[in-house]
């Protein structure tokens, strides 16, 4: 870890309580600071997709410190193409804590919600999110708007943040169990309207379902650049780290529909068609969030000549065309269609039909602490797998807190599993 990020984390994490706004403006100049680095002094090894969605990911998180009555807190899975017509930045649980994180402060805020009664079960993303909040350090956003889907700790952590800012919040209930037929995709489409109801009573403005169109109409043709990469990807060694795969997130769920968004896929696929055809590089598809941070998976995955890192799973969980004249119903089917709603046989099956089309040696199951739909899956997921010749590691970490993972046998368990692939191939 470098020295220097390291002392910053403590200058943030000792001012926390006494002085949460100092905290603030040291958290806003790093992260300045560090987006310039990465414009203009980036790593060597980096493709220009991946330069440019460090920029843009690091712009995201530093527009809700600096302009909060703009801004909205929302879960990853919330449909914030109606935020990006509405003009509202949002503010997302997974990407702000990775953030402070990078900063080397993120424990300093999970021991603060730890000890004020908050679980140490619970998911470290919240965690770090809530004691930003709860400390006085994160400020006060516009409103929150969540989905209930796939993760449990949403319902908690958006009615706590709700209840200590004392501003409007928006649930978005997601049946678990529907195939998404015309009952469900009625059921979720009807609170999508009321969400823009919401949306509209917090703006003070008319919500510009023309802008929700344009949105839409970029969506698709981002969708369609990346299904083309995929497709390059399946045929392809194509560089890859765990940080890039971690901002693709970005723009596969938060900045969907956005122009960033657009210009990064058009970037993805043009750096994907300059590389030649697959050099027998061992091919790793990844299921869940990446810990990103660790040294030993960097050190593994990043710009490597042995592994090919080729994508998440979370980045494939719901690619689908859009309507744009029935904006709100297309979003309804496609919060419905991600893999990672419903049992754990649906995502084990979408897994299984990519580690096909991607040609995958393997599958990484990471096992993200408080996760537990996730943990919950496992067994079953490794079993359907396995049984169609993809070997699987299921693998126990943490995708935020540097203090509850054991990086050793981690990285153990991995080489070992490394090695048998090598062995297969």
């Amino acid at each position: 870890m470098n020295k220097i990020v390291k002392k910053f984390g403590q200058i943030v994490g000792s001012n926390m309580e006494k002085h949460p706004k100092r905290s603030l403006n040291f958290l806003r100049f790093g992260y300045a600071y560090s987006g310039l680095q990465m414009e203009y002094f980036p790593e060597k090894y980096l493709l220009p997709n991946q330069v440019y969605s460090s920029v843009v990911c690091n712009r995201l998180i530093r527009y809700p410190l600096s302009d909060p009555e703009n801004t909205a807190v929302v879960n990853i899975f919330f449909p914030c193409e109606l935020l990006h017509a509405a003009g509202i930045r949002p503010e997302f649980v997974e990407g702000f804590a990775g953030y402070l994180n990078g900063a080397c402060c993120e424990r300093y805020f999970i021991d603060y919600i730890e000890n004020v009664g908050m679980p140490k079960t619970l998911c470290s993303y919240h965690k770090a999110l809530l004691g930003a909040a709860f400390s006085n350090v994160l400020p006060k956003p516009k409103f929150i708007t969540f989905t209930t889907m796939i993760c449990d700790a949403n319902i908690i952590t958006f009615r706590a943040l709700a209840d200590f800012w004392k501003i409007p919040l928006f649930a978005v209930d997601i049946p678990s169990n529907s195939n998404n037929d015309s009952e469900a995709i009625n059921y979720v489409e009807e609170q999508l309207k009321q969400a823009v109801e919401f949306i509209e009573e917090n703006t003070n403005k008319k919500f510009d379902y023309e802008k929700l169109k344009e949105v839409i109409r970029r969506e698709n043709r981002s969708m369609m650049l990346y299904k083309e990469y995929l497709k390059e990807l399946s045929a392809k060694d194509i560089p890859n780290d765990v940080t890039s795969e971690m901002y693709k997130l970005f723009f596969t769920h938060i900045l969907n529909g956005t122009e960033e968004a657009e210009k990064y896929f058009e970037m993805l696929l043009d750096d994907a068609k300059k590389v030649e055809e697959a050099n027998g590089r061992i091919r790793i598809l990844w299921c869940h969030t990446l810990p990103y941070w660790q040294k030993s998976m960097k050190e593994i995955f990043n710009n490597s000549e042995k592994y090919q890192l080729l994508c998440s799973d979370m980045n494939f969980d719901a690619i689908m065309e859009l309507d744009e004249d029935k904006p709100l119903r297309s979003l309804a089917a496609k919060l419905l269609n991600n893999h990672g709603l419903g049992s754990a046989e649906r995502r084990a099956g979408k897994l299984l039909h990519m580690a096909k089309y991607l040609n995958a040696d393997g599958v990484i199951y990471f096992n993200h602490w408080g996760c537990k739909k996730t943990l919950g899956g496992s067994g079953i997921t490794k079993k359907i797998l396995e049984e169609n010749g993809f070997p699987v590691l299921v693998l126990d970490g943490d995708g935020c807190d540097r203090e509850n993972v054991n990086d050793g046998q981690m990285t153990t368990r991995l080489q070992a599993f490394l090695e048998i692939l090598e062995k297969r191939k």
